[in-house]
């Protein structure tokens, strides 16, 4: 064999392994999709992505694990890249149409729904989201004229049916709005969509008898683990039924013992509603039986209430387990609690294991604050703004520290700085007022209550803030917005997103006063 033909078999030989290498990853993370371990399958695709990178299927195989995780930007990344291999596939079409929509990429939404289109006359699901495009575009005759091409073609199209029923609802038409999803319900059954969709008119409408029928139908279908459960919670706290709330706040812990987002959201709402959700007997099995993520996040609700006894109750374990987290955190309560040599003894073992421990550095800039030692809290303030800038304590540590260096301009600075970040925070705005006191600006004192008030429409505490300030320094402008927003806020029956995330669209969306208000050509300029 001459060394050309030797060097074309062999050649041959590599690409023939490569893609046998590449096909077994991929049938190994087939696999283990259908079985549910979306992590391992993950991981197989990837290798066989690296193998051979020029397959379309091996990424719209990544795609449907990402969406099955619910990981929807790298879902859209993942068909994104098999659409440059195969551009006249249905699949990855509608899942960049459909996602793109989800996802704020609505112009490369538009032109798959478009491109669908095109290659299939008369795809529903591709006139589904051109109708919902149009909504978020304020065209609704566009949105109206899909939903009813989408009903021509199955008069139980449940897509068509939805964005009919939410088409009504802007227009302020909820009863025939509940009555279209009624009709279709009765005609196909009951399904998340529908059923959701019948709770967002309710919620935009401000019925708060039929959000208490939908609820329990809508948490059924997407499980005690979904967002609805804590949604739910908070509509049982706003119509005062704080037994029911509790129980349900319960089961959300239950269904996810381990997940911090959902347990920080849990304490928001308890700090907005409840200082007392759990009773004391619930209280001490969790000291003991609750996972670490549980008492580590409860702990945190009751050290921000000031109950410092329940608080150091959930931390006793792991306290006793050396558990870093648990060490940080009770030094700060020993701090609150005056035990300033047990606290010292804390936060010198954190640090020794953890040197960028926030709650351990949060606490030596109080301690170094109160001894004189102002370069070293602000050097230690520094850190937990850079490092964990969600920590309200950190800004608060740093602005008093540069206060007490004599330096006002730099502690207001630290203090706006941390107010927009976290303009939800309510503990941080009384941090920021009692600085404004002292300085004497009662002016920012107004607007900045005024501020958190808009960052939480929905909240009718930060509404009742803003009264108690705007009452104390007399100012009638704000006392004609704070009666609007608070009536306003006693109807609403969300939890407010902090400024900037991003807002959901399709099926599943929330029907928001804006929209509506925009749907009837008013004047929406907010609360």
């Amino acid at each position: 064999m001459s060394g050309l033909a030797m060097a074309c078999s062999l050649l041959f030989a590599g690409c023939s392994d490569k893609v046998s290498e590449a096909a077994e990853y991929a049938a190994i993370a087939q696999v283990q999709l259908e079985a549910g371990n979306l992590d391992e399958a993950r991981q197989n695709v990837q290798q066989a992505i690296i193998a051979r990178d020029d397959v379309a299927d091996y990424f719209v195989l990544l795609g449907r694990i990402e969406l099955q995780s619910g990981k929807l930007p790298s879902a859209f990344n993942a068909y994104s890249r098999a659409l440059d291999l195969q551009a006249d596939n249905l699949e990855i079409l509608q899942a960049i149409a459909e996602l793109g929509l989800q996802t704020d990429r609505l112009s490369e939404a538009e032109e798959a729904a478009d491109r669908m289109l095109l290659l299939f006359p008369g795809a529903s699901r591709a006139m589904l989201v051109k109708g919902f495009l149009a909504i978020e575009a304020g065209r609704l005759e566009e949105a109206e004229r899909f939903s009813d091409e989408i009903l021509e073609l199955n008069p139980n199209d449940e897509g068509g049916a939805i964005l009919a029923a939410r088409l009504l609802a802007l227009k302020g038409q909820f009863e025939d709005a509940v009555a279209a999803v009624l009709e279709t319900r009765e005609a196909i059954g009951e399904t998340e969509a529908l059923n959701a969709t019948l709770l967002e008119i309710y919620r935009a409408q401000g019925n708060a008898k039929g959000m208490r029928e939908a609820f329990p139908k809508v948490i059924a279908q997407t499980g005690e683990d979904s967002n609805y459960q804590i949604d739910f919670v908070n509509f049982l706290y706003k119509t005062g039924n704080i037994r029911a709330a509790r129980a349900e706040a319960a089961k959300a812990i239950a269904a996810q013992p381990n997940d911090r987002t959902r347990l920080a959201l849990l304490n928001r709402l308890f700090l907005e509603y409840d200082r007392a959700p759990i009773s004391p007997a619930q209280l001490s099995t969790m000291a003991v039986s609750a996972t670490l993520a549980t008492r580590l996040a409860l702990a945190r609700f009751y050290f921000d209430s000031a109950q410092y006894k329940e608080a150091r109750s959930l931390l006793a374990q792991p306290l006793a387990e050396g558990v870093v987290e648990a060490q940080a955190h009770a030094a700060r309560i020993a701090l609150s609690e005056g035990r300033v040599q047990e606290s010292d003894r804390l936060i010198n073992a954190v640090l020794a294991r953890d040197p960028r421990n926030p709650d351990a550095l949060v606490a030596r800039a109080e301690r170094r604050l109160a001894s004189g030692k102002i370069d070293g809290a602000i050097e230690d303030a520094n850190i937990v703004v850079s490092d964990a800038p969600q920590e309200y304590a950190g800004y608060a540590a740093l602005a008093n520290a540069h206060l007490a260096k004599g330096s006002e301009v730099r502690a207001r600075q630290v203090f706006e700085r941390g107010v927009d970040f976290l303009s939800q925070s309510g503990i941080l705005a009384a941090r920021y007022e009692a600085f404004l006191r002292k300085v004497g600006d009662s002016a920012r004192i107004v607007s900045l209550y005024g501020d958190l008030a808009m960052a939480k429409p929905s909240s009718e505490k930060a509404w009742q803030e803003f009264a108690r300030v705007c009452e104390e320094f007399g100012n009638r402008v704000c006392k004609a917005k704070i009666e609007r927003g608070l009536a306003a806020a006693k109807q609403s029956f969300v939890i407010d997103d902090p400024p900037g995330t991003p807002r959901a669209r399709g099926l599943f969306a929330r029907i928001t006063p804006e929209q509506i208000c925009r749907s009837s050509g008013g004047v929406c300029t907010g609360t």
